[in-house]
């Protein structure tokens, strides 16, 4: 059905924007403030810890206002973080770093739970277990997330080409979802 093929493009949109964000992390930590290299750890694994949190987050409001109100949520928190990212890169914020960080371990989390909530209530359990599987393969494209983000670094010299790519991607993931 032509909705699979939206939402496995919309799964792989958010995905790459996650990994971006993921891949770059301590370099975005240096780039904003002047911290200790284990301060540069824990501040990137506040991504990881907001990823499980937003697991939880996203799976029980999935359950209780449905698929469209999680996917747009899910992009919006990606649109915020980077501009919290941006503003942390301009003027050397901590406060706009850590909520970044934590607003886009949340959304990155929720793609996860928003998969199979989404092949599962829109496709049912009939094919679920290959539907299922075919979404989760957007991760092989979506891998390369963090290699264009990484290019991106490299041409520009700056950490919000990496902030405009998950902008862009997020925006294109609304248009998808509306």
């Amino acid at each position: 059905m032509p909705i699979f093929y939206l939402f496995f493009i919309w799964a792989f949109l958010m995905s790459a924007a996650g990994l971006a964000l993921v891949s770059q992390a301590s370099g975005i930590v240096n780039a904003s403030v002047s911290v200790t290299p284990s301060t540069v750890a824990t501040l990137a694994g506040l991504i990881s810890i907001a990823n499980g949190i937003g697991r939880v987050c996203f799976g029980i409001v999935y359950d209780k206002k449905g698929g469209n109100i999680v996917l747009l949520t899910i992009d919006c928190f990606f649109i915020v973080s980077a501009i919290l990212l941006i503003s942390a890169l301009k003027v050397n914020s901590i406060t706009a770093l850590i909520l970044g960080f934590a607003i886009g371990g949340l959304g990155y989390g929720g793609i996860t739970c928003a998969n199979s909530a989404y092949i599962s209530s829109t496709f049912g359990q009939k094919y679920y277990p290959k539907n299922f599987s075919i979404i989760n393969m957007n991760l092989l494209i979506a891998s390369f997330g963090s290699t264009v983000a990484g290019s991106l670094l490299d041409k520009t010299g700056t950490y919000m080409s990496i902030s405009f790519m998950m902008i862009t991607l997020s925006v294109a993931g609304v248009i998808l979802t509306l």
